[in-house]
């Protein structure tokens, strides 16, 4: 966790490779810009252009830059030996070089070398220009030799960069041979389509991502100077960013207590205010519930023991065969609304349910006619609801002389 948090505040997560190369006498730069999300790398860029000030324009503020020197500045030889001391391996290659004037670069398979040369000026001025341009400079590499970061994800034997071609040998490089390039190839690297164009800056982006490339070279000491700045405006940058962004979230915590309290405040003002008004509300609202609680009481009380007797006789004749779902003795004729009376229908009752038997239903709507203190029965309603059953609705009007 803390080595991913590092990583996230030395470089972010968009990692840049940019190649210096020549097709046809013409100088071209190529671009790839990586994006790591999580625990995946997906190519976020790729674009080439013909000089540096065209291809910043298209890069991220401070991004860094792993830089790929491949033009007709670089020279590469390839030889064989067993020798291990640098010096005599470059001077194999290169017998009469004044070594004071040049960077090299080995990268060794094996017995293989690959030996990559370029003037000091050169590459010193080419960092110096990116700079200029806020463009910090983190690795240097030389000819094709990042061709090795890749070459354990290429199934083919033979693949192509912008201006060479390399061959493998069980996943390690047995030969460049720098040429023309006539077509654009694509390949399959770890999931993601590659052209051969963007080989090296391919590389050379996912490079700083896995932090294995390893070669040999005389500019060591140039590439941790320019990690160095790179690092040290990182941090400049990203402490002045969090000072900035410290200071104003002090100052927002202080605004929004100040304002918390300062509106508490005044709510308690606002509240103390209507505090008298809303008492005075509260006081007529129950005196009118007091009112309209004890009106519903005497009305209750004056038709509970009728309600009583008449519900009791009505369950006490009922037959098995009726299923009541409604008893509804002085319904409400008129929605209840406040500060009004609450008017009923007096002396009515209303019954609905189901009979699964009309002889039965026929007997008993008889038998509540005959009842004494039943004034009339009206059939309101009675249909089929199914073959075996019969929905009925019945109002009944009580005589307002009887009691129980």
């Amino acid at each position: 966790m803390f080595r991913k948090l590092k990583t996230y505040l030395e470089y972010g997560n968009h990692f840049c490779g940019i190649e210096h190369t020549i097709q046809s006498g013409e100088e071209l730069i190529y671009t790839t810009i990586l994006k790591k999300s999580k625990n995946t790398v997906d190519v976020e860029n790729s674009f080439k252009d013909n000089s540096i000030g065209n291809t910043i324009t298209k890069l991220r503020k401070e991004q860094h830059i792993f830089l790929v020197i491949n033009n007709d500045q670089v020279l590469l030889k390839h030889i064989k030996s067993e020798q291990v001391e640098l010096e005599k391996l470059v001077y194999k290659a290169y017998p009469n070089i004044n070594i004071d004037e040049f960077f090299y670069e080995i990268m060794s398979q094996e017995n293989n070398h690959f030996v990559s040369i370029c003037r000091k000026d050169y590459v010193n001025e080419l960092v110096a220009e990116y700079k200029a341009h806020s463009k910090f400079v983190i690795n240097i590499s030389l000819g094709n030799a990042l061709a090795s970061e890749i070459s354990h994800f290429v199934q083919e034997k033979l693949f192509v960069t912008s201006n060479a071609n390399i061959s493998l040998e069980n996943h390690k490089i047995s030969s460049i041979e720098k040429k023309e390039i006539e077509s654009i190839k694509t390949y399959k690297i770890n999931g993601l389509e590659i052209t051969s164009e963007q080989i090296l800056s391919f590389s050379a982006a996912l490079a700083v991502v896995l932090k294995n490339f390893n070669t040999i070279t005389n500019f060591d000491l140039l590439k941790k100077a320019v990690k160095s700045d790179y690092l040290h405006s990182r941090y400049h940058s990203l402490f002045l960013k969090f000072g900035l962004l410290s200071i104003l979230g002090i100052l927002l915590v202080n605004f929004l207590i100040f304002n918390h309290y300062f509106n508490q405040v005044s709510t308690l003002q606002q509240t103390s205010q209507i505090n008298q008004t809303t008492k005075q509300k509260i006081l007529e609202i129950n005196e009118e519930v007091t009112k309209s609680q004890k009106m519903v009481e005497d009305m209750l009380n004056s038709n509970i023991s009728k309600s009583s007797f008449y519900v009791n006789a009505i369950i006490m004749k009922l037959p098995n065969s009726i299923l009541l779902s409604e008893l509804n003795y002085q319904p409400i004729i008129k929605r209840i609304k406040t500060g009004k009376t609450i008017e009923v229908e007096k002396n009515i009752m209303l019954l609905s349910g189901k009979s699964n038997n009309s002889e039965l239903f026929s007997k008993w709507v008889t038998d509540l006619e005959a009842t004494n203190w039943i004034k009339k029965v009206e059939i309101s309603n009675y249909h089929d609801a199914s073959k075996s059953l019969s929905d009925f609705s019945l109002k009944l009007s009580i005589e307002n002389d009887k009691e129980n």
